[in-house]
């Protein structure tokens, strides 16, 4: 639905463009013909008009002709093809008219009409770069296969006029696309922003929902803990995992209110070893090994040690529920300019279509039946306020590579 209201959109658009193209053009065709062929020399040189030029008016005949065609066309849904008839129709009549005219005569070529200015200057109102160029690229061709059949280098003048008002309506569409795309951009912010908006108020409703059971769980876990002292390793992981389920909370209240991160300084190697260990049994299960390769010298960073581990707990859960065959997840690590560090993780999954690349951190978007939309949401946040930037690339049937990158010192 939202497709097709944003393709009558532009066809109205389209539409209105082309009635103030056509309407500026044959106004103008007629007011200067006018002018050229009566009031100038009858006023001004003081000469009988010659009204007797058959050329002139064959050419309104086939552009009066070609309205009709302009209308079926409109009504076939064509309205793009409409410029393209009149200017390739009006730039081949005119150098036939030309031909014609100077090859038979002996006089010095003049020739032009400010109609054709119109064609040119008034391009960039459909916003559309290809048409531009087919505009200019007839515009000269029409005056070049005159200047060669009449054998005539006075067509030099006009082509050089017809780059100069090219280059002045390029200048122009090329503003029109900044402004446009900059408008788009301050949109898709604002949706991005209302969305975010959305589930801070949403998280903010029901975060004592989930912090009160999860309050309790972990009460449950420390008396079990000290019951069964033999499976100190597996409530350890319990009990941090529950304080990760209530700091997922407070990210989500991040997204429409932040807060300040605490920073400290954390070895990038045991987070992910720490995750690796959380992982690890549905790794195993689906036959994935996982494989981590660093840099000799890899520095601590300064950053949120648990946001951190949430990122990285993310982006390999994500992989491994790509990988349905198995087969290899590696983890690199290395130094990149401006002392900064880079964690690529690499599955050998299904991959993601590049229509879905870009929809990849918006609020609630996801291509798995159990996700929530979230977790890339979150972890780009995250990222961009350790100053960082993350990035995914992906070939359908071979698998994702995310990789993130963080300033080694805040």
């Amino acid at each position: 639905m939202k497709k097709k209201n944003i393709n009558s959109w532009l066809l109205r658009e389209e539409k209105r463009a082309l009635k103030v193209y056509l309407i500026s053009f044959y106004i103008t065709l007629v007011l200067y013909d006018f002018f050229y062929y009566y009031l100038f020399p009858k006023f001004i040189l003081g000469m009988k008009p010659e009204l007797d030029i058959p050329l002139v008016y064959w050419g309104y005949v086939i552009l009066l002709g070609v309205l009709p065609v302009s209308f079926y066309l409109s009504r076939k849904g064509k309205q793009h093809s409409i410029k393209y008839l009149y200017i390739i129709l009006y730039m081949a009549f005119a150098a036939f008219s030309d031909i014609l005219q100077f090859t038979a005569e002996s006089t010095e070529y003049r020739s032009g009409n400010a109609a054709e200015l119109i064609l040119i200057l008034f391009s960039p109102i459909f916003i559309n770069k290809r048409f531009f160029w087919v505009a200019f690229i007839a515009s000269i061709l029409r005056y070049l296969i005159v200047g060669v059949f009449i054998k005539s280098g006075a067509v030099v003048f006009p082509v050089a006029l017809i780059i100069v008002l090219s280059v002045i309506a390029f200048i122009f569409l090329n503003r029109s696309y900044s402004f446009i795309r900059t408008l788009t951009n301050a949109y898709e912010e604002l949706r991005h922003k209302e969305k975010l908006a959305f589930v801070g108020q949403m998280a903010a409703s029901v975060g004592h929902e989930i912090k009160n059971p999860l309050a309790s769980l972990k009460g449950f876990t420390q008396l079990q803990k000290e019951k069964y002292t033999s499976d100190q390793q597996y409530f350890s992981i319990m009990e941090q995992e529950i304080d990760r389920i209530n700091s997922i909370v407070n990210d989500l209240l991040l997204l429409g209110k932040p807060r300040p991160s605490q920073f400290q300084k954390c070895d990038m190697k045991n987070n992910i070893s720490y995750v690796i260990s959380v992982t690890e049994q549905q790794a195993s299960q689906k036959k994935i090994a996982f494989s981590i390769e660093s840099d000799d010298q890899i520095p601590p960073i300064e950053c949120d040690e648990n946001q951190i581990k949430q990122v990285f707990m993310n982006l390999i859960k994500n992989g491994l529920d790509s990988m349905e065959n198995g087969g290899e997840f590696r983890i690199l690590l290395k130094l990149v300019a401006d002392h900064k560090l880079s964690i690529s993780f690499i599955d050998q999954g299904c991959g993601i279509p590049k229509s879905d690349l870009e929809k990849l951190f918006d609020p609630f978007y996801t291509t798995k039946q159990d996700g929530t939309g979230l977790g890339l949401l979150v972890s780009k946040k995250i990222v961009e306020d350790h100053q960082g930037e993350i990035t995914v690339e992906s070939k359908l049937n071979k698998g994702t590579k995310v990789e993130v990158i963080l300033p080694i010192v805040q």
